[in-house]
């Protein structure tokens, strides 16, 4: 029986003008009743839509679901049902949950205890976008988080690149499936991805072409997955817009990047900035926040990083020991604190805290 439930959801997942919504209600009520197939299937049908198109066989369906089990296998790629061992339960928080998962690499990565961030921008991104996409992805990776994108060209890339070359994990999200890879040339990214312990995750059939309806449903599940979305860069009318809608109907946070004012690729983080999204200058922002639940006003200001260099100077090793802190948390800090012209690294390898806050925050101690 769950055999036939597993094909039946396949096929089912792959037939044009079955969406999430009405897959869900034609399972639900075939699934109860095999003994009664065709018959059930038809009223079935019938109730799942206001339309009166003509349910296809049953038999139909289900050698399509065959033909679906065998691509993803030829594939090696994992199937996620929902109330199934590795399920990512975070989706169910969206007002229309995919059916399905078709995951290549690591499953694990959708559910595992590491922070899950998005990191998502403009496609015509700038010098300064691809800079700071790389910049945030390999400071996240660095720190244990993942990095969740929807692979497109751009930022997206950008911070996936460097996620990967910090020897991090990244959760891709397709708007095709998992054999029709769009870009096309986000395949060996996507295959370092995999290598490096990540995932590569599509909700829709095999043999499905990308198609402009297909990324709001892709950027809901990115969405979802994350704890929080970070933008680099964006246009008022972004794709990316569509992912923050999600991000803060679930409640996430949103953040973003300034940049610079005459740049149009920078007007919809500017945007966002202005309508509350938190300002991110770099990545311990994100994850102090996610750690602490500290607020915007209260991180970087007197973190216990810059307490303990208020006191004495010390080395990468020293301060983590004092903190209670990885030494890859610590460096992520200091160098966010660096190029801010708070801490400086003397020639001797010890941290030093300089700048006017300095001299106030020794004069009180």
């Amino acid at each position: 029986m769950e055999e036939a439930a597993r094909i039946l959801r396949l096929g089912l997942n792959a037939w044009p003008s079955v969406g999430p919504h009405r897959m869900r209600l034609l399972a639900e009520e075939v699934e109860g009743a095999w003994e009664r197939l065709p018959a059930r299937w038809e009223q079935a049908w019938a109730r799942s839509s206001r339309r009166l198109d003509p349910p296809p066989p049953i038999t139909t369906v289900l050698a399509l679901g065959q033909e679906q089990d065998r691509a993803r296998c030829q594939l090696d790629a994992h199937l996620l049902l929902p109330d199934r061992p590795g399920w990512p339960n975070a989706l169910d928080a969206l007002d229309h949950p995919p059916p399905l998962l078709f995951v290549l690499g690591d499953p694990s990565v959708l559910t595992g205890d590491a922070w899950r961030i998005a990191l998502i921008g403009a496609r015509a991104c700038t010098p300064y976008g691809r800079e700071q996409a790389r910049r945030f992805g390999a400071g996240l990776a660095a720190a244990g988080a993942t990095v969740v994108s929807g692979a497109a060209r751009g930022v997206d890339q950008c911070g996936m690149q460097g996620a990967v070359d910090a020897g991090g994990k990244v959760i891709a999200v397709l708007g095709s499936a998992l054999d029709q890879i769009y870009p096309k040339s986000a395949g060996p990214l996507l295959e370092a991805c995999v290598a490096a312990g990540g995932a590569v995750v599509s909700e829709f059939g095999f043999g499905m072409e990308p198609r402009a309806g297909n990324f709001p449903r892709r950027n809901r599940i990115l969405a979802g997955l994350a704890e929080a979305t970070m933008v680099v860069q964006a246009t008022r009318r972004s794709g990316s817009m569509n992912t923050v809608a999600w991000a803060l109907s679930l409640g996430r946070d949103v953040w973003a990047l300034p940049g610079p004012v005459d740049s149009a690729a920078s007007q919809g983080t500017h945007a966002l900035l202005r309508d509350g999204a938190l300002l991110a200058e770099g990545p311990i922002e994100i994850l102090r926040s996610l750690e602490n639940g500290a607020s915007a006003e209260e991180m970087g200001k007197d973190s216990p990083l810059l307490e303990a260099l208020s006191r004495r100077d010390g080395s990468l090793a020293e301060l983590a020991d004092a903190l209670g802190q990885s030494e890859e948390m610590i460096l992520l800090e200091l160098l966010d604190l660096e190029l801010r012209g708070t801490v400086m690294r003397q020639p001797s390898g010890l941290y030093h805290r300089c700048g006017p806050a300095a001299r106030a925050a020794r004069s009180r101690s």
